[in-house]
């Protein structure tokens, strides 16, 4: 393995979807931990810039305006800044060749990434991604994303996720759980939506139904909350449900207060999204709904909770949206849900199952 060069600035490109960013931290702070010295930057969509606030790992962050909104004049503007820069090491996390071609363009020296997606002229250190019988083998991106770090001779300290939660938002979550009376009671926590596609998703019945028996089992708030684009199905769950629930959907959470607001939660429910990676990083018991997804991208020996899948033929297919009767999520019943739930906040104590399956 080559040794750990020097590099007195470097350029980070971090995944693209809220999930990878969190689980692209162990390596985040691995490049800090083996580059002490150097000025590190990291250049992030501007929607998850939030997900890194507070952290130590660099010393400037750029943000990128999501593809569809940046213009070429943006784009230009954004070159000639990093070729002003001089960096010596870019790691590149995303796997696209668009990526690749704006480190390529930046002047970046030394440019690591997975050879995919026709970029590999583009990179000077690239790495094969393991394969199992002609097609690639699935791995935990965290893992993935360190593989750059160790291709460089980097030494990992730990694996664990880690996001960290200012005091001010601490303090925005706090008034926020104090306005819609949250903070009276312990309270669960369901995410329903997925950006990723519609194959992730459950149904609107479905969470409902499980909010209601949850409500019977356990002296406790449900709160709903959802992300961009998703108001309009967590109105639906609140509609459907008969014991009721506070849905935050329309109080335009941003994503750090959202770390506060994972933190201060007895339990998460969600899909295999973005929010479960929160619950892992800041040490919260979380149940997964998990359907089209090969697990083995998302699994943690951090993970405190369980994951629900059913067991058809079909998953995993890794589509975003389903192109048959998507069984592997509609067969998931809310009375495992919650015997789940109750299995994940009580490990070690008996509980009666007969109302909760009635």
């Amino acid at each position: 393995m080559e040794q750990i060069i020097k590099a007195e600035k470097i350029l980070v490109r971090a995944p693209n979807w809220v999930g990878d960013v969190v689980m692209a931290t162990p390596a985040f702070r691995c490049i800090r931990e083996n580059f002490a010295d150097s000025h590190i930057t990291l250049l992030i969509k501007k929607n998850l810039r939030g997900i890194v606030d507070g952290s130590f790992w660099f010393d400037e962050v750029i943000e990128l305006e999501p593809g569809r909104r940046r213009s070429t004049k943006d784009f230009l503007c954004l070159i000639y800044k990093l070729r002003q820069e001089r960096f010596d090491l870019g790691f590149l996390f995303p796997n696209s060749f668009s990526s690749a071609l704006m480190v390529w363009l930046s002047g970046v020296s030394r440019r690591i990434g997975y050879r995919r997606d026709a970029r590999s002229l583009l990179l000077t250190d690239g790495i094969e991604r393991l394969s199992e019988n002609g097609k690639f083998l699935p791995t935990y991106m965290g893992d993935y994303y360190l593989k750059q770090c160790t291709q460089l001779g980097c030494k990992i300290g730990s694996k664990k996720l880690e996001l960290f939660i200012s005091g001010e938002c601490e303090d925005s979550a706090n008034e926020l759980l104090e306005k819609y009376n949250i903070d009276k009671k312990p309270f669960i926590l369901i995410s329903p939506g997925s950006s990723y596609g519609s194959a992730k998703l459950w149904t609107a019945e479905g969470f409902a139904r499980t909010a209601d028996l949850l409500k019977e089992s356990v002296d406790c708030n449900i709160v709903l909350t959802s992300g961009p684009g998703e108001t309009e199905l967590a109105d639906e769950i609140e509609g459907l449900s008969e014991k009721g629930l506070i849905n935050l959907s329309r109080a335009s959470i941003s994503l750090d207060v959202f770390k506060a607001i994972v933190k201060r939660c007895m339990l998460l429910i969600t899909l295999d999204s973005g929010p479960r990676h929160f619950a892992v990083a800041l040490n919260r018991p979380v149940v997964v709904l998990m359907g089209s997804n090969d697990p083995r991208y998302a699994e943690s020996e951090y993970e405190i909770g369980k994951v629900i899948r059913e067991d058809v033929d079909c998953s995993p297919c890794q589509l975003k949206t389903c192109p048959t009767d998507h069984r592997c999520m509609t067969r998931i019943s809310p009375e495992k849900v919650v015997e789940t739930c109750i299995d994940v906040l009580n490990p070690k104590k008996e509980h009666n199952q007969t109302s909760i399956l009635n």
